[in-house]
């Protein structure tokens, strides 16, 4: 088997020149069908050597030998004739060594042998050798299908590996206002309770000899009792263990944007309900004061039933309202759109009363600065007796409590309820992990009167 002894050596050696590479092609073709196919991957490995390494260049060859020659010179003109001869002999033999050994290092380093070189060339026969696979059985998953037909064939093109995005596309808005304007407590129980004045000093003018009149303050007690908000997020053990995508990160931002957008719901619009955790908001608190949109039929700007009618005088009237310790320092509090209306609006002398925010400040309205509250009403939700703008101290008037942070615990074992299917989740038959979010907050408004809302009338 003279052609298996020459296809062993060329794989050992790790090149072959192009006529050992047609030599083993005509000994393999000729070959009994059996042998061929028994040789058949050897001689294909044989065809996909490297070509054999280039000889060095006449110049270069002819330099290193010149540099050789002067190094034996120098040997001749320093010992005697004899031992020059003996010396350099051994000379000869000392470089040819080196020479040669360099030679296997160079190819070692920079050819088939060398570990990376080899590692790329594993990946390759594998990458192929599977595309042969694809290819031939049709593999519809791993293989390009070059028609827009869903049944058409032949399939074709290359094997493509499913690639997992490491960013997960998401929309984002901007919640937690509740927590950055109102004042907020880190309770260490359940509950708090808040002293609010509701009978001041009374001051008197004394005549000369005459009684001074007496004075108490009369306080009262609210109580902020916290609820829970929470969320379990059930994860199968494939996402868990692909390590392209953080879904931690990613879906405790989606938690916390989720939180914050109740908070935020619990803390404006609440209606007490236990949709809200059975708080009022703000905008609907008992205590708060109430301006209307005035009716301007006679104007033909509306009869004050819609945003639509609001005009800047509607929101003086909102700072006019206020008490006087918050007319200076409140704010403007309006959704987006809601927002979009009041940016048109002009004062008597055509200016418009809406800034918009620079260096020197935020945006303002009268003036006054101006917060957007994306869970407030907006003009989608047009409708009467509807609060749309606030205008007030939120630190004055409420106060927003929590106990510590946000808290998470990871579960593998147990049953989780599936709300969307009405359905229980079995960790464990299911192979999944699930992760639950906790946190304890609450609301009170304790002094309602430094807020006041800009409602819409009743109809007629």
């Amino acid at each position: 088997m003279h052609i298996l002894t020459l296809i062993r050596s060329l794989l050992k050696k790790g090149y072959a020149t192009a006529a050992e590479k047609k030599q083993v092609a005509d000994g393999v073709a000729a070959a009994d069908a059996e042998t061929q196919e028994a040789l058949k991957d050897d001689a294909a490995a044989v065809g996909a050597l490297p070509d054999a390494p280039a000889a060095p260049a006449p110049e270069d060859a002819a330099k290193e030998q010149e540099e050789l020659e002067k190094g034996i010179k120098a040997l001749v003109t320093a010992s005697t004739k004899a031992a020059a001869t003996e010396a350099v002999e051994a000379m000869k033999s000392e470089v040819k060594t080196w020479l040669e050994s360099q030679k296997e290092a160079m190819e070692k380093k920079a050819g088939i042998y060398h570990p990376e070189v080899q590692e790329k060339r594993a990946k390759v026969n594998t990458y192929i050798r599977d595309l042969s696979k694809a290819l031939l059985s049709n593999d519809s998953v791993k293989v390009k299908e070059l028609t827009t037909d869903d049944t058409g064939s032949p399939f074709g093109g290359h094997v493509v590996d499913s690639e997992l995005s490491a960013e997960i596309r998401h929309l984002t808005t901007e919640y937690g206002v509740a927590r950055r304007e109102m004042s907020t407590i880190q309770l260490s129980k359940n509950s708090y309770r808040a002293n609010e004045l509701v009978t001041d000093v009374t001051i008197f003018w004394v005549d000369e000899g005459t009684a001074i009149g007496s004075t108490q303050v009369v306080l009262d007690q609210e109580t902020l009792e916290l609820k829970k908000l929470g969320a379990i997020v059930a994860l199968t053990r494939e996402l868990l263990q692909d390590q392209e995508v953080d879904l931690f990160a990613f879906i405790g931002t989606r938690i916390a944007e989720g939180f914050a957008r109740a908070e935020d719901e619990m803390a404006f619009i609440g209606d007490g309900t236990s949709t809200y955790g059975g708080f009022t908001g703000i905008m609907g608190a008992t205590g708060i004061r109430e301006v209307e949109i005035e009716d301007r039929t006679a104007t033909s700007q509306g009869d004050g039933t819609s945003i639509l009618h609001m005009r800047a005088d509607d929101l003086f009237n909102m700072i006019a309202a206020s008490h006087p310790s918050v007319r200076r320092t409140g704010k403007f509090y309006a959704e987006f759109s809601a927002m979009g209306v009041i940016r048109k609006l002009k004062d008597a002398d055509g200016a418009y009363i809406y800034q918009a925010p620079s260096q020197a400040g935020p945006a303002t309205v009268w003036g006054r600065p101006v917060v957007e509250v994306e869970v407030l009403p907006g003009t989608a939700d047009d409708a009467e007796e509807t609060a749309f703008v606030g205008y007030g101290d939120l630190k004055k008037s409420s106060i927003f409590g929590y106990r510590g942070g946000m808290s998470m615990d990871r579960f593998n074992a147990g049953v989780v309820r599936n709300v969307a299917n009405n359905a229980d989740i079995n960790l464990i038959t299911t192979d999944r992990e699930a992760i639950r979010w906790v946190e304890r907050v609450g609301v009170l408004h304790i002094i309602p009167s430094a807020f006041t809302v800009l409602k819409t009338q009743a109809g007629s």
